[in-house]
């Protein structure tokens, strides 16, 4: 272990002591699960202790009552809080919170084991339910950028598998908590934080923010707010004295975490609560609409790939014979038609898909069948490219639908022609 490094751990050791007076032994023995905020609370002192030395204190306990504090907008949570009872979350609610955002998972191996609890309690509570991703980029063992951004992409789908089995929508906020310190400084985390929230994108979840502390919002290699957006992002720091309704900071983005220090009244446990101001109103809330994912099935007899938002469908074709290749892309819920047809006298059959209705309805006319009763088989709508490519050698599965950028230009180098955007997902 380095000088550096030496110095870092000892500061943990300080704060993570300080921080769990007050939290029950059993909640604590819990590996690889870092609370939001801990290289936040060593960071972001108003008044700068050096880094790796013990803190500066926190401001003193802060009373959910108290009205010359800022607004309490949000809570965020993690399995620490565990005790949380669903009439603790109606008083907190009670006490002016708004929203709730819990920790779901961190690296790519842990899953908070309350979330799915926290989350139904929250939403039973009339809670706005947001999540968080503490993340890693592999650690002190990541030594180069490439790396950390595989790591990035790694996290973010663990993120999202893990919300999409707690049936969370995708337009729930997820929220990239980006303030590891044990990442090499040469690690570049604004460029990885953009791969985490692409990959969260391509697997549906398009509605991504960050979390960090204020010094990381300048500090070099960290989060740039240029970047990654200013009203994007969540911002941590606590101030040596009490934070003041009337005198707010960082409003500049959206949301300011100011306190770990909350206590709230008449609820079960007497246990300190992180807190936020957000600035803007709808910052934890989820997108409207939300998406779909449409699954991919590939048919090895005729080379033909069918894509499908109908868990029925998919199933009922994999006891075909067809395989399931994953989710191709993620539609949205509502949007551009993408019609679906069907041509009869191809060999094994045929599909393609359009949404130009002027299209499918020539092709029909020349033989080709409607598909889906001539409903639309899904939407068209987002920012990431569905590329179509056509294979003028094929008598099936002759057209082919990716969002993947390196199949789509190896079909086209092995003689597939189009090449041409068909639509757009999310």
């Amino acid at each position: 272990m380095n000088y550096g490094r030496k110095l870092l751990f000892i500061g943990m050791l300080t704060l993570a002591f300080a921080s769990t007076q007050s939290v029950k032994a059993d909640e604590i023995i819990e590996p690889n699960n870092t609370p939001m905020g801990t290289f936040a609370k060593m960071e972001d002192q108003e008044v700068p202790a050096y880094r790796g030395a013990t803190p500066v204190l926190a401001p003193d306990d802060l009373d959910a009552g108290d009205t010359s504090l800022p607004r309490k907008d949000v809570i965020d949570i993690a399995s620490y809080q565990k005790w949380m009872t669903l009439s603790d979350f109606q008083k907190i609610k009670a006490q002016g919170v708004k929203s709730v955002v819990v920790k779901l998972t961190q690296g790519v191996d842990y899953v908070n084991p309350y979330a799915k609890q926290q989350i139904s309690y929250a939403r039973q509570a009339g809670l706005t339910i947001a999540v968080y991703h503490y993340t890693t980029l592999g650690g002190w063992d990541t030594t180069t950028q490439a790396q950390a951004e595989d790591w990035a992409r790694r996290e973010a789908k663990f993120f999202a598998d893990t919300a999409r089995s707690l049936g969370l929508d995708t337009g729930t906020a997820m929220i990239n908590d980006a303030e590891d310190g044990n990442v090499r400084p040469e690690i570049n985390w604004t460029n990885a934080s953009l791969q985490f929230a692409n990959q969260l994108k391509v697997l549906g979840f398009s509605n991504v923010k960050h979390y960090t502390s204020l010094n990381w919002t300048t500090a070099a290699n960290k989060l740039n707010p240029n970047a990654l957006g200013h009203k994007n992002m969540w911002v941590a720091q606590y101030l040596y004295g009490k934070p003041s309704a009337n005198n707010l900071r960082n409003t500049e983005f959206g949301a300011w975490q100011y306190s770990s220090q909350m206590y709230y009244r008449d609820i079960s446990q007497r246990s300190p609560i992180d807190t936020s101001i957000a600035y803007i109103s709808n910052f934890f809330s989820p997108t409207s609409g939300g998406s779909t994912p449409v699954f991919r099935m590939y048919n090895k007899n005729t080379g033909e790939h069918f894509y499908t938002i109908s868990g029925y469908e998919k199933d009922s074709l994999v006891k075909s014979g067809w395989t399931y290749e994953g989710i191709g892309w993620n539609a949205p819920k509502s949007g551009t038609p993408v019609y679906r047809i069907y041509n009869p006298n191809a060999k094994g059959g045929d599909h393609y898909y359009t949404i130009s209705k002027y299209e499918a309805d020539h092709n029909v006319s020349l033989g080709w069948k409607w598909d889906n009763g001539g409903e639309p088989a899904f939407y068209a709508g987002g920012n990431i490219n569905v590329y179509v490519q056509y294979n003028p050698n094929a008598e099936s599965g002759s057209h082919n639908y990716t969002v993947n950028k390196y199949e789509h230009e190896n079909l086209l180098k092995n003689g597939w022609k189009y090449g041409s955007v068909a639509w757009k997902a999310q």
